[in-house]
């Protein structure tokens, strides 16, 4: 048996204040994982261990890489075998003065997830 993949699905987060790359990276990942639903894991491929017989690989994309902890997503997704690769990616427009105070950075991560399943 080997691992196949089975679903690609990419999500977007954004931190409108401050630039925390992992606000943005949580937001993409809960956006990613929300937009699938994975009867099939369970129902046609009839997997019960998913830390054994599925996994995600998750692909993280932010303006600032070495700012980004993988394990925002590893946790997130702690259900799941997870391997989080960090790469530099993203954007980074200008934001807004709130309050008197300087302008702000705004922050955009892509986390790309890819599920694997042992067939």
């Amino acid at each position: 048996m080997a691992f196949k993949r089975l679903i690609i699905e990419i999500g977007q987060g954004v931190d409108m204040h401050g630039g925390d790359q992992n606000n943005a990276v949580l937001k993409a990942t809960k956006d990613a994982i929300h937009h699938c639903c994975m009867a099939g894991i369970s129902e046609i491929f009839e997997i019960e261990d998913r830390k054994k017989e599925a996994r995600i690989r998750a692909d993280i994309y932010a303006p600032h890489p070495e700012e980004v902890d993988a394990d925002v997503v590893t946790k997130y997704l702690d259900m799941w075998e997870v391997e989080a690769f960090v790469h530099k990616g993203g954007a980074n427009p200008e934001g807004i003065a709130l309050n008197g105070k300087p302008k702000t950075e705004i922050t955009v991560a892509l986390v790309v997830l890819t599920v694997y399943v042992n067939v």
